[in-house]
């Protein structure tokens, strides 16, 4: 159906069903449900647009929250979790739960409780360097797990950086935290630079997720918690739009990494901080986290007339890097501005035709949009902060690479 390859695909088999599926029929009924005398059977809502304020009390009550974050729970059920070796899996010792490697491909075994009957999700995380073997393995791995544990357990395949809500809440209040490239393995892992940068970002039930990124100004963030690991002296640098949440969870990731580092408010900053980035440089600092945000979260669109017609198709989920298709037009709404990201191998039709549909998006917008919301035309490899600074874990290096390899690290 031309779907992303990172789109993640559940299967649920008979009598497994969790509350997310059963949220989207309007008449479903379990087979223990009685219409009459006997059980009072309550047909579950079919999903609303308006957005559900998240109350984590309320999970098991309202499958239309969990329908709308991804949440079967708040993710204190019991766990285990599998490193891919080779073609077997090997345990990770609880006391690393929550910390993965770009390298490596892991198994999540979960068990959730819905009413009165036990459930189990899988959720297969790959790294974005993982190689292609040990991702083979991970899905193969998954469906010999489910074949134990009954047949009954919904199967979650995860891309690195396209983390669902529900995954982020499984470590105890501690953010997930994704290390760039390495491995985990005994006697496998990458030697460890002077100089780290971590980006931690909060979702809306107030979950963290710290993300190893390129230790550069450009990668600041003024939405988002920093934290600079390096010597003599490390900084916990707070964005001026950031939250409790991610200052909380840059506070739990220092204690991982077993470091204390400075506190810096943006604007704040010393010579040393700068010195340790490369020196100082532009970043993004446009506000996202705000009521309007919330009213208008960015969404990105593939332009493309591959099939003879021009199209325009969303792109679902967190922003990331990979969404973008060289040999497409992509089109970011921010809803102050719409960028036109351009691919390399973009056709001339297609950079054309995308530009007269930005303005034709913004015109015909129920939402009543002023018609001079600035077009941004941004080019592959010279995106500004403004345009990166809405994807997670932007890599400046990422076009610089094979096109086959980056391919093959996006499945």
């Amino acid at each position: 159906m031309g779907y992303k390859p990172h789109t993640q695909v559940q299967v649920l088999p008979e009598l497994g069903e969790t509350p997310l599926f059963k949220q989207f029929f309007k008449n479903w009924r379990d087979q223990e449900d009685t219409v009459g005398m006997g059980t009072a059977y309550v047909s579950n809502k079919i999903a609303k647009i308006k957005k559900v304020p998240f109350d984590v009390t309320k999970l098991h009550q309202s499958e239309s929250m969990a329908a709308q974050y991804g949440m079967v729970d708040q993710g204190d059920g019991e766990k285990q979790i599998w490193r891919i070796e080779g073609s077997d899996k090997v345990l990770v010792n609880p006391e690393t739960f929550g910390q993965f490697y770009g390298g490596d491909s892991y198994l999540i075994q979960y068990q959730y409780q819905h009413g009165s009957r036990a459930g189990h999700m899988i959720y297969v995380w790959q790294g974005a360097e993982s190689s292609q073997d040990e991702v083979g393995t991970s899905a193969y791995l998954a469906v010999q797990l489910d074949d134990e544990l009954g047949g009954g357990a919904v199967q979650v395949r995860v891309v690195q950086g396209k983390e669902p809500a529900h995954l982020m809440t499984l470590f105890k209040g501690k953010p997930m935290v994704v290390y760039k490239g390495g491995t985990s393995r005994e006697e496998g892992q990458s030697e460890v630079a002077d100089t780290r940068l971590f980006q931690v970002r909060a979702n809306p039930a107030g979950d963290t997720r710290a993300v190893e990124v390129d230790p550069s100004s450009s990668s600041l963030n003024s939405n988002d918690v920093f934290l600079l690991v390096t010597k003599p002296e490390s900084f916990s640098w707070k964005g001026k739009n950031s939250s409790s949440a991610e200052a909380k969870g840059a506070e739990e990731l220092a204690e991982i990494l077993g470091v204390t580092p400075t506190p810096l408010e943006e604007g704040e900053e010393g010579g040393a901080f700068w010195d340790a980035l490369g020196g100082q440089g532009d970043y993004c600092q446009t506000p996202r986290l705000n009521n309007k945000i919330d009213a208008h979260p960015p969404r990105l669109f593939a332009c493309s007339n591959k099939t003879g017609t021009f199209v325009i198709e969303e792109v679902p989920g967190e922003l990331t890097q990979d969404d973008l298709a060289p040999d497409d037009v992509m089109l970011l709404d921010t809803w102050d501005q719409v960028f036109l990201w351009i691919g390399n191998e973009a056709l001339e039709d297609e950079k054309a035709e995308a530009l007269a549909s930005a303005g034709r998006y913004i015109q015909s917008d129920p939402a009543n949009r002023d018609p001079r919301t600035p077009i941004v035309s941004v080019k592959q490899g010279f995106e500004p902060p403004t345009f990166t600074g809405w994807f997670l874990a932007w890599n400046t290096e990422y076009w610089n690479q094979d096109p086959l390899e980056r391919f093959k690290l996006s499945q």
